[in-house]
């Protein structure tokens, strides 16, 4: 495994100004030769996965991964989830505070519910902050700190879906 292999292609921001919320999706490249649980090790292990998400400024960040030390996730932290109940998951959470415009709405129906529906695997990662939250954790996600990764082989994708808050 190496990051030639499995290769970052880029970010999508859904990032609605009527509320603090906002969904990341980062898409990579899979190799066919990755099962899911090596799909997960090279994510963590990638430089894009190392993400603050509290600064546009502050990503690529070398210990952390949202509110949580990076040396805390594992491929065994992942776990299997139900695509359902991940759309529904979203869906409810982007209706705590405000009506999304109907272009963000549109944005998410595309880039994260229809991901979710392709998907050849769902893998949720809990929250771990009781553990795992790093100094300053608690400035991401007041509103929860929501991570799927999306498996989609017959795309040769890896998608990363963070939706939270700031």
């Amino acid at each position: 495994m190496t990051d030639v292999e499995f290769t970052y292609q880029c970010e999508i921001l859904v990032n609605p100004p009527v509320s603090r919320q906002w969904v990341s999706i980062k898409v990579f490249t899979l190799p066919d030769v990755l099962d899911d649980r090596d799909a997960l090790a090279s994510l963590i292990a990638h430089v894009r996965y190392r993400d603050s998400y509290a600064s546009s400024t502050f990503t690529d960040a070398k210990t952390i991964h949202g509110p949580y030390v990076l040396h805390a996730i594992t491929p065994d932290t992942f776990t299997a989830a139900d695509p359902a109940l991940a759309d529904n998951e979203i869906r409810t959470w982007t209706e705590l505070h405000a009506v999304w415009p109907p272009a963000d709405r549109e944005a998410m129906d595309r880039e994260v519910y229809a991901r979710f529906r392709r998907a050849t695997a769902l893998y949720r990662l809990p929250d771990i902050r009781a553990w795992a939250q790093h100094d300053w954790g608690e400035i991401v996600g007041s509103d929860g700190f929501h991570e799927f990764v999306v498996i989609d082989r017959g795309s040769g994708q890896l998608a990363l879906v963070v939706a939270s808050d700031d």
